[in-house]
């Protein structure tokens, strides 16, 4: 423990401090090669994307933003994605995550992020700094056996990465909530994430045309589907994709998915359930508006309705999708 008394040095990192952010990262249950590559090998990461508590001369907590863009209501947002917060066991209770918020959300005003997600362990600390929740549908199903395949089920390989890319933008265009992933992460991406190949499965229709695919991973009862992309209307097989990747637990899956995909799952086979999911906050209003105000425009026009002034103000201090 610290003997000084001196309070904690909050500051963003620099190139010298990333060995020291991995060897703090080894405080979670997970090795420090597990984070290395998001650190030693992801293209997007930069050292000032990390803030850190330096405490006597070495690093205390550490958080790191990961730069995205997202989809959101017909439109793109810069969003800070929050991550990878730890505290050295023997500096926790502190206030040092605390602090490191504050530092993140008074430094990154005018740097073009509009919004901030993060998945929470511990909420209360975020929802201290004005995080909200954000619920999730999640689908736990055990799927019956399926009668005859209509496609073919194949592992991923990497000369499927374009027809998975043109899949993953038509799939997700009008969502909300999706990442922009541009030909360069995909790439980098699949070289560096060590994926477990088992559970990236693509489909072919019977003339060898593409017709989906689904990235997943096995967790201890069930499979957990982290991505589902398919043509339109190709219910079987979407069907039969996730059949092949929850046959690594007895065909059982959980998954987030949107409304327009239980049409995949039979009544009896699961339960839709709200979870407690990400959390959102504004970081920079302006903004925020500034990216959804022609969308707004575009509505209101579209409904041929008319706005008044009072009515415009509040829509610009709180904008909305709907």
């Amino acid at each position: 423990m610290s003997s000084s008394g001196e309070a904690a040095v909050v500051r963003r990192a620099r190139a010298e401090d990333v060995e020291s952010i991995l060897d703090l990262l080894a405080h979670y249950d997970m090795p420090r090669s597990y984070f290395e590559p998001f650190y030693l090998k992801d293209p997007s990461y930069r050292p000032e994307h990390s803030w850190v508590a330096e405490q006597d001369g070495r690093l205390a907590a550490h958080i790191r933003v990961f730069d995205h863009r997202v989809r959101a209501c017909g439109t793109e947002l810069r969003v800070a994605g929050i991550g990878n917060v730890i505290t050295a066991l023997d500096q926790r209770g502190r206030g040092h995550a605390g602090r490191l918020l504050e530092a993140m959300l008074a430094g990154t005003p005018g740097e073009g992020f509009a919004y901030s997600l993060l998945k929470a362990y511990q909420p209360v600390l975020y929802e201290r700094h004005d995080w909200a929740h954000i619920d999730q549908e999640l689908v736990r199903a055990t799927l019956s056996p399926g009668g005859v395949a209509t496609v073919a089920i194949e592992r991923f390989a990497d000369e499927d990465l374009p027809e998975v890319m043109r899949l993953y933008d038509e799939t997700n265009a009008g969502r909300s909530g999706t990442t922009v992933r541009s030909p360069e992460y995909w790439r980098s991406q699949l070289e560096w994430l060590n994926e477990d190949r088992q559970g990236f499965l693509v489909a072919r229709e019977q003339n060898g045309a593409f017709a989906g695919y689904v990235r997943s991973r096995a967790a201890r009862d069930a499979v957990e589907t982290l991505e589902l992309g398919l043509g339109a209307g190709d219910s079987g097989a979407g069907r039969a994709l996730l059949s092949a990747a929850a046959s690594r637990r007895g065909g059982r899956l959980q998954a987030f998915l949107p409304p327009s995909l239980l049409r995949l799952f039979q009544p009896h086979e699961g339960e839709v359930t709200t979870e407690f999911g990400f959390m959102g906050r504004v970081l920079d209003l302006p903004t925020l508006t500034t990216a959804l105000e022609p969308v707004w425009l575009r509505r209101v026009q579209e409904s041929g309705g008319r706005v008044a002034p009072s009515s415009w103000r509040r829509a610009r201090a709180a904008p909305k999708c709907g």
